[in-house]
C-alpha cells in the first residue's frame, strides 16, 4: 500500500490559496481515479485506489500543515 498526502490547511479560507496545492493534487488524483475522499481516519480524509497498479491511500490531514505529522503517523501505523 502506497500512501499518497496532500498537505494543506482546512477551512474555507485556505480553499484555493498555495498552502492547499497538496489538498488540490491529491482531489485531482482522485478524480483521475473516479474516487470520493470521503472516508475518515488518522486524522485525515482518505480514499483508497488503485493508480499505475498499485494500492493507494490519498489523504487529506485535517490537521494544519505545521501538525499534518500527527495525522501522517497515525496513517503510517495502520498501514
Amino acid at each position: 500500500m502506497k500512501l499518497i498526502v496532500g498537505l494543506g490547511n482546512p477551512g474555507m479560507e485556505y480553499a484555493f490559496t498555495p498552502h492547499n496545492a497538496g489538498f488540490m493534487a491529491v482531489e485531482r488524483i482522485a478524480e483521475i481515479c473516479d474516487v470520493g475522499i470521503t472516508n475518515r481516519r488518522g486524522r485525515a480524509q482518505t480514499a483508497r485506489t488503485k493508480l499505475m497498479g498499485h494500492d493507494v491511500l490519498l489523504a487529506k490531514p485535517e490537521t494544519f500543515m505545521n501538525l499534518s505529522g500527527l495525522s501522517v503517523a497515525a496513517l503510517m501505523k495502520e498501514l
